[in-house]
């Protein structure tokens, strides 16, 4: 299984490396990667999905639209401002999603948060993590300082998860990978987790991040986990989906074409 999923990640590593390096193709790749985690999930028999920094949740949504209520869904917000902005908008109930506004991290109780505010712009676009970025900051940019609710991943599963045993991880946390992943360690190890689509780093952009993309390639393979495939976000951020090495009645090879065939055509668009 290891050796297989490491092919799939090589070539499709490969049909990155040859596609144009514009903004607009990096960000098809994202779309396309995203796509194809979504469509997976009901061969993966996915049976609950928690969206970590989701922002306005656009990973869950799309689960919904998709799955309606044969999965649980659940999308944690850790900005205020940007969980109430989202919650006027959109009724998330409604869709069948428990949209929080909380942090998850390693440490339980209330913790800093940092938001950035742009200048003339809604909290739908503010940008925030647990850590503080090391940006140059302007008028038109603003660090805040906030106090938010930490949860342990693992407190939150068995919360909101009961008797959900094939578990979908989406998370996008500003280079927290490591305060996040190691709250969830005692659900790897239950092996409750199926898969996990993380956003990761080359270099750092958060001077305190403790993990770059070999260290959480190493993490998940420490929890019996193959990297699948990637994106090409940018040069030095994209995204990887990890699949359970124990699962081995999906026909990978079909998602694999499925996302090669998808960014071909994004390429003749």
């Amino acid at each position: 299984m290891l050796d297989v999923m490491n092919t799939y990640y090589e070539a499709a590593t490969a049909i990155l490396a040859t596609g144009p390096h514009t903004r607009d193709f990096m960000r098809n790749t994202s779309e396309c990667l995203g796509k194809t985690y979504i469509m997976m999930h009901s061969a993966l028999g996915t049976d609950a999905s928690l969206e970590i920094g989701a922002h306005n949740a656009e990973y869950s949504l799309e689960m919904a639209n998709i799955y309606g209520g044969e999965i649980s869904l659940c999308a944690i917000e850790a900005s205020p401002r940007t969980h109430a902005y989202f919650s006027k908008k959109i009724n998330y109930k409604d869709l069948g999603i428990s949209y929080i506004n909380a942090l998850i991290s390693d440490k339980e109780g209330a913790t800093v948060f940092y938001e950035y505010l742009r200048e003339g712009r809604d909290a739908g676009d503010w940008v925030s993590s647990l850590l503080i970025r090391d940006v140059r900051l302007n008028g038109q940019l603003k660090r805040t300082r906030t106090s938010v609710k930490s949860i342990r991943g693992d407190t939150l599963i068995e919360s909101k998860f009961k008797n959900k045993n094939k578990i979908a991880l989406w998370i996008d946390v500003e280079g927290a990978q490591y305060e996040v992943l190691n709250s969830l360690s005692k659900s790897f190890n239950k092996g409750i987790i199926n898969s996990v689509y993380i956003e990761v780093e080359r270099k750092k952009f958060w001077p305190r991040q403790k993990m770059l993309v070999n260290d959480v390639i190493e993490f998940m393979n420490k929890y019996n986990f193959s990297h699948f495939l990637r994106d090409n976000q940018s040069v030095d951020q994209y995204n990887i989906i990890f699949i359970n090495n124990n699962i081995i009645d999906c026909n990978f090879s079909f998602f694999f074409n499925y996302y090669r065939k998808s960014l071909l055509k994004k390429l003749v668009q």
